[in-house]
């Protein structure tokens, strides 16, 4: 450096000998011109500098301390519970094997680490061997993924006495580094809720990756003021939470019912020869969801031998045209508007016209003179497109809008979609658009928004907020999830008398959606296919959405299946709605919910 500014301040300091015709410059300039000159040399210093730091911090990374690797890996994270306290994720031990190769000297060395490896813990010679040399200069290389607690104590023991021994010597540059991955034992049962941990990304989908930062161990606490105590779990909660990590989850799930909706769909799949399905169980008076099964699935243990598409949970992130479900948010907003009344007539002569589109049922069938409820369980597209006209647009879209659709519902799963919904406000929009959309054609809906919306009918015209995790644990502190009231759709008196209208649905002749000895409220839905060129043909979704019982909902239950096969059936009252009996019968059974006709007797006793 002091040679550099010698050569820097030589021509300031002339020799008496050396002529200069240039008259001497003023002091004060010569003072700027050095402070200039010690300007440009520190620029130059700090640039060498940083050119060095990215050298050895990009290039050449240096660890001083050999053992530091064994501190790394990512943070634990804590355990996640049903509402009965059935594990869903745990953690499960185990040590990576690593080595820091540019401290070994020469070959020699190398090949007596993977000799004493070989014959310590069973790890192959010539694995490591070739690990080991084609990594000669780095400062990390991992020579397993994963050895057992034996293997790692056998090492240790190694070291230690090779410590005694000679003090200094190869294998002290391998370490066993302790490590937690996930275990899912509910394995494909519970794989789109709760989604998985890669080793570098963290959480991936549902449960891991919406609360992601949360289950670290070193993530952000509970930042509320409205704390609970460990108490107000449930003792079988409290088996397992807290756990060691500290930063737990306990979800609205139940274990038992995510296995009957699991087995139920997949049953009818290979019934009705559909290519996907799912179904959503949800309880109407909090927006808890209960259950949430979509096939196909993957093993999240196992989520690296996985399809990408797999990873999507189908119930929150991909839409589809519900079809005639969607006339009971038709009616019950005419309802509500007072625009209808159930017993109103409308003659149904087979088609109906609005905007540029003729409207017909989808039997082709006239019906003549008929009520709002028989049209509601005929399903009758004439008369709902009539009912809708009736509201006119602004009134039918208002409502819409309350029931939810055309935005999140802000379930606390990751990766959830609005669907799609034209409005008049949209420059595409028509009035025939008012016509189809009344039952279900041409808008987009998710199933979790189709269940919720339902659940405004089940819950007194109340729409809630859609949740998962009824607690978050941090140490010896809860935080309870309280049920959010979104807004109140419907009057109390409209959401009861949809309630008996989609119960006189279920009562109609040759309803497959009945469950003995119980009033069940349903709906079915068969919807086309939409593609580039128009409708697909001989393709279906079909859905049927309902709760029990009707005058006491304990649960909504959702089924949708894809593309059933048409020489089997493809219409949803000989497909979906089987399906939702025998899921419905199955949950009344599970929750203990006594036969009406039974209780009927009892009260009479």
């Amino acid at each position: 450096m002091t040679s550099s500014s010698s050569r820097l301040v030589t021509p300031v300091a002339a020799s008496s000998e050396t002529i200069d015709p240039t008259p001497p410059a003023p002091a004060g300039m010569r003072s700027r011109r050095r402070f200039a000159a010690l300007v440009v040399l520190f620029c130059i210093l700090a640039l060498v500098l940083v050119a060095q730091l990215v050298r050895y911090q990009i290039f050449e990374p240096a660890l001083p301390d050999s053992g530091a690797l064994a501190q790394t890996g990512p943070s634990p994270r804590g355990m996640i519970v049903d509402r009965h306290g059935t594990p869903l994720v745990v953690n499960r031990y185990y040590f990576q094997l690593t080595a820091t190769p540019a401290h070994f000297k020469n070959a020699a060395e190398r090949d007596e680490v993977a000799r004493q490896l070989e014959q310590t813990i069973g790890l192959p010679y010539a694995q490591t061997f070739a690990i080991l040399t084609q990594s000669a200069d780095s400062w990390y290389a991992e020579l397993a993924d994963a050895i057992p607690l034996e293997a790692a104590d056998k090492l240790a023991q190694l070291q230690a006495e090779l410590t005694a021994s000679r003090g200094t010597f190869p294998l002290q540059s391998v370490h066993a580094v302790p490590l937690t991955r996930r275990y899912y034992p509910q394995a494909e049962l519970t794989s789109h809720l709760l989604g998985f941990v890669h080793l570098e990304q963290g959480g991936v989908s549902g449960v891991e990756e919406y609360y992601n930062e949360f289950l670290r161990r070193d993530g952000p606490g509970l930042l509320s003021n409205h704390l609970a105590s460990l108490d107000q779990l449930d003792v079988d909660v409290r088996r397992f939470v807290p756990s060691t990590v500290g930063k737990d989850l306990v979800l609205t799930l139940d274990r038992t019912v995510q296995w009957i909706i699991h087995d139920e769909l997949q049953r009818g799949l290979e019934q009705y020869g559909a290519v996907a399905g799912t179904i959503i169980v949800m309880d109407p008076h909090s927006g808890a969801i209960l259950g949430m099964v979509n096939l196909p699935d993957y093993d999240p243990n196992r989520y690296d031998q996985a399809e990408y598409e797999r990873f999507v949970n189908p119930a929150i992130s991909l839409q589809y045209e519900p079809g005639s479900v969607f006339k009971i948010i038709t009616m019950a907003a005419a309802l509500d508007a007072q625009t209808i009344t159930p017993s109103m007539t409308f003659t149904d002569t087979g088609s109906f016209t609005i905007g540029q589109r003729v409207i017909f049922n989808s039997t082709r069938i006239a019906h003549g003179e008929v009520t709002v409820t028989y049209a509601l369980a005929q399903s009758l597209n004439v008369v709902t497109a009539m009912i809708a006209d009736m509201m006119g647009p602004e009134e039918f879209y208002r409502y819409v809008r309350l029931f939810g659709f055309g935005d999140t519902t802000k379930v606390d799963l990751s990766g959830e979609i609005a669907g799609q919904l034209k409005t008049p406000a949209s420059p595409l929009w028509s009035l025939a658009d008012l016509g189809t959309n009344s039952f279900g054609q041409g808008l987009a809906v998710t199933p979790l928004q189709m269940a919720n919306a339902t659940a405004v009918i089940a819950n007194g015209g109340k729409l809630m907020r859609p949740y998962i995790v009824q607690a978050r644990v941090a140490g010896d502190q809860a935080l309870l999830t309280e049920p959010v009231v979104v807004r109140q759709v419907l009057q109390p008196e409209t959401a009861a008398e949809m309630a008996e209208m989609m119960t006189a649905v279920v009562e109609s002749p040759n309803s497959t959606a009945r469950v003995e000895g119980y009033r069940v409220a349903g709906k079915s839905g068969t919807a086309q296919i939409p593609s580039p060129e128009g409708y697909v043909q001989d393709e279906t979704i079909v859905s049927y959405v309902g709760f029990a019982p009707s005058d006491d909902p304990q649960f909504v239950v959702l089924v949708k299946l894809d593309r059933p096969d048409p020489t089997v059936n493809q219409w949803a009252g000989q497909t979906a709605a089987p399906v939702f009996s025998r899921v419905t019968k199955r949950l009344l059974d599970h929750f203990g919910v006594p036969p009406q006709t039974l209780q009927v007797a009892q009260v009479e006793e």
